[in-house]
């Protein structure tokens, strides 16, 4: 099951992307199983532990078989990121060999992991804002993990048990911020946390459709042009060691979101460019580029690193 949020008169709502479209799973499942008091958030389905993918196909069968189903369908739904507040993100950093080559960084015996702040997530066909200020900015794209259930001290072998499904998370990332930061210690957390630096979507693709997702075909294409290639297969560290050593050192909670790396190639973005993230089995995550809309008062506008601009007294 293909299950996503989208916005309807102001308000989440559950959907699912299925042959004819994209049916309204929060009004269907109220239609068919009035019981289920979750269906109005993907989150909450999450956490409930119930068998969306039984309770969905049924559903969305029944009302197939009535012809009730034309009711419960949205005509150019606005997506919004699949988990719009999930408990936590984490993402990884040199999770692909060919990656840390390109860098000239040091592999290290364990996953490099850092934060994602949920308050940047911005779903399919939702823009990403360049900062006012020069820099070269890039798209990471990344297979992520959506974790099921909460879990603490798992083994990889044990791992598969705890993840609800699967997404393409985008880790932008503005580089001359980073490596500034970088020589502070701090590489990660100011230069991939900027407003809309984390597209992520455009739906979640369950466990039950993909039981393994370690040999996924990815591409990028920029306005249309394919301009790098790689494979889930090729990760240092595949997704049940990931969430299995991340539980080891914090709890996970069921919406927990893990981003699992970038591969090498030519990441630039800039503004006016139409980004398409492709994942085999997933889908296609696309996002326009757009200049900033504002200045920042508190930054240098013109460099692209440097202090904060003290205000003039």
């Amino acid at each position: 099951m293909k299950l996503l949020t989208f916005e309807k008169y102001g308000t989440a709502r559950v959907g699912a992307s299925i042959a004819e479209g994209v049916v309204d799973l929060t009004l269907a499942l109220s239609t068919t199983h009035p019981n289920i008091k979750v269906a109005g958030s993907l989150l909450s389905i999450i956490q409930s532990g119930i068998d969306i993918d039984h309770f969905a196909e049924e559903s969305i069968g029944d009302l197939r078989k009535s012809g009730r189903l034309g009711r419960h369908m949205v005509e150019n739904p606005t997506f919004l990121p699949p988990i719009p507040n999930p408990p936590k993100i984490l993402a990884l950093a040199l999770n692909f060999q060919e990656h840390i080559d390109e860098t000239n960084l040091k592999f290290f015996e364990e996953p490099i992991v850092f934060a994602k702040y949920p308050s940047n997530l911005v779903g399919h066909d939702a823009e990403i804002e360049l900062p006012p200020f020069p820099q070269k900015v890039d798209e990471e794209h990344e297979l992520g993990l959506i974790v099921g259930k909460d879990c603490r001290h798992i083994t990889p072998s044990q791992a598969k048990d705890y993840i609800f499904g699967w997404t393409i998370c985008n880790d932008v990332s503005a580089r001359q911020r980073q490596r500034e930061r970088g020589q502070m210690g701090q590489p990660y957390a100011y230069a991939k946390n900027l407003a809309s630096f984390a597209p992520m979507g455009p739906w979640i693709v369950t466990s039950k459709e993909i039981p393994d997702p370690r040999n996924l075909k990815m591409d990028v294409r920029i306005n249309g042009k394919v301009t790098r290639s790689g494979n889930s297969g090729k990760m240092i560290f595949d997704p049940y060691t990931v969430l299995a050593y991340c539980s080891d050192y914090t709890p996970m909670q069921a919406g927990d979101i893990i981003s699992l790396g970038t591969f090498a190639g030519d990441k630039q973005i800039k503004a006016g460019d139409t980004v398409e993230l492709e994942i085999e089995k997933i889908g296609i995550l696309r996002n326009k580029v757009v200049a900033s809309k504002a200045v920042w008062p508190s930054f240098t506008a013109n460099e692209p690193t440097g202090p904060l601009v003290k205000e003039k007294k």
